[in-house]
């Protein structure tokens, strides 16, 4: 028996049998952790710069004349990209080799990174942010093809857990040593220093990957993810508009462009089911959504990951707000969530393998729900309020670390093994876009003036979003353990 890729996503892996040969052998322990090392610093800068572009954000929108919910474009932009871009990333590494692709996509992020040194106004800086997008959607599922090509079939839940805690854990560093140079430097050469960084791990990840068997050449379903980046896009633009016509006082439900926007993207939305329907490999497999243990599972993730990315671009502007602190402070205050990320990851692939995955789901909703209650608590100031918004960054670290392996496993094992490649896709997608729609959201509900009423009905409707979460361990079929 050998480890061969599904025919659809090089994500997740089948076991096929046919004569093993020293070229395909499964590598040595050495390797994988060599390997994990090099992923982590490959990652470095895009999750790094994502916690630090975020707690930046209020800075790069007086820097580039623009407002805070219009500069919320250049992670919004970055993520729709990821979020149609990633199965096609995917189905590319299938057809050119994982590893191939997944040093292209790490030089296209080397030199978008370099390239925002000089980005000149905000229409600029978000193009270049797409890019940067676009190049993380050939690096992210490649990378994760690798490793759980390294790790093998039966540690899927603990690669997983590695991959997760090598986005988080690795960028933990960078946040740190990045967000006093925010301070000393700006936000541009911070840019500049993550793209040399980038350079580095490309030499290092042309040395030490080696490459993996190649799936099946299917076609990429290019007109389905135009379909869904555009309506989408309609959405995101409506959602963007609610908070000028809010300070107007005009009526959100009556604004015509609010109207037009809306109306335009359901059409859109509807194509896009019907295409995905008919094409032979789609982007989504709709049909999939019949399931309750493949759709539950993917709806309650991107409840969970819409209020963990909403809060993530409230709470900056929170610490430099009401609380007063820099941007540098800000940025290291912002730590404690995705260094608990890191440390959760592994427990949360162990968690699956060993005690199945209703509980982990459950402990994973539970924190993110305590984790915006006590943000909306620590939205004042006085008396004991930094302490809630830490106790509510560590919650939404324990939250992710322990809930995401558990939601990925349960959508894994929910279909079958010829549908493996295209179902941990569209996790992919759907996860992109609840935290999309979650960072539009939750800017559009705090405001541009952070009062502490509008602060705390932000978050309490992010916990309501939140408790959605429940519907995947409380409501789906009681899953199997890890299989």
């Amino acid at each position: 028996m050998n480890l061969a890729p599904s025919p659809f996503e090089p994500n997740v892996w089948r076991i096929e049998p046919r004569g093993i040969n020293e070229e395909e052998a499964p590598p040595r322990a050495g390797y994988r952790w060599l390997l994990l090392w090099v992923i982590g610093l490959s990652v470095l800068g895009f999750g790094s710069l994502m916690t630090l572009v975020t707690a930046a954000l209020p800075s790069i929108a007086d820097d580039l004349n623009t407002t805070t919910a219009t500069a919320g474009w250049v992670l919004t932009g970055l993520m729709l990209a990821m979020a149609v871009g990633t199965p096609a990333g995917g189905k590319l590494g299938d057809i050119y080799g994982h590893r191939n692709t997944f040093i292209v996509g790490l030089v296209g992020m080397t030199v978008t990174m370099i390239a925002n040194y000089w980005v000149w106004n905000i229409g600029t800086f978000i193009a270049v942010r797409v890019l940067f997008g676009i190049s993380g959607a050939l690096l992210m599922p490649n990378g994760m093809a690798l490793l759980m090509h390294a790790f093998g079939v039966e540690q899927r839940a603990k690669a997983v857990g590695w991959f997760q805690f090598a986005m988080t854990g690795a960028p933990t560093i960078g946040v740190v040593v990045g967000g006093p140079l925010l301070d000393i430097l700006g936000w541009r050469s911070v840019f500049a220093i993550f793209g040399v960084v980038g350079g580095l791990a490309t030499i290092l990840a042309i040395v030490v990957v080696k490459p993996i068997p190649r799936g099946e050449r299917t076609s990429i379903d290019w007109m389905g993810a135009f379909f869904l980046a555009s309506a989408t896009l309609l959405v995101l633009l409506a959602i963007t508009r609610i908070p000028q016509v809010s300070r107007s006082e005009a009526s959100v439900i009556t604004d015509l462009p609010i109207l037009l926007l809306t109306a335009c993207s359901l059409p859109l939305y509807a194509i896009f089911v019907l295409w995905e329907k008919r094409v032979p490999n789609p982007l989504l497999d709709v049909r999939l959504f019949t399931k309750p243990t493949f759709a539950l599972p993917l709806g309650s993730a991107a409840c969970s990951q819409f209020a963990y990315m909403g809060a993530f671009v409230v709470i900056p502007s929170v610490l430099q707000g009401p609380y007063g602190y820099s941007v540098g402070a800000a940025a290291l205050l912002m730590v404690p969530r995705p260094g608990v990320f890191a440390i959760a990851s592994p427990l949360g692939g162990t968690l699956v393998t060993k005690a199945g995955m209703r509980v982990p789901m459950v402990i994973g909703s539970t924190a993110m729900i305590c984790s915006m209650l006590a943000f909306a608590y620590g939205s004042n100031p006085a008396k004991y309020g930094l302490v809630f918004i830490m106790i509510g960054l560590v919650l939404s670290g324990v939250s992710a670390g322990i809930g995401s392996p558990a939601y990925q496993t349960m959508v894994a094992n929910s279909v079958d093994d010829a549908d493996l490649g295209i179902a941990n896709g569209m996790n992919q997608t759907v996860m992109w876009m609840g935290m999309i729609l979650g960072i539009q959201s939750m800017l559009a509900f705090a405001g541009a003036d952070l009062s502490l009423g509008r602060l705390r009905t932000t978050f309490i409707f992010a916990a309501f979003v939140a408790a959605l979460g429940y519907s995947a361990p409380l409501f789906a079929a009681k899953p199997q353990k890890h299989r």
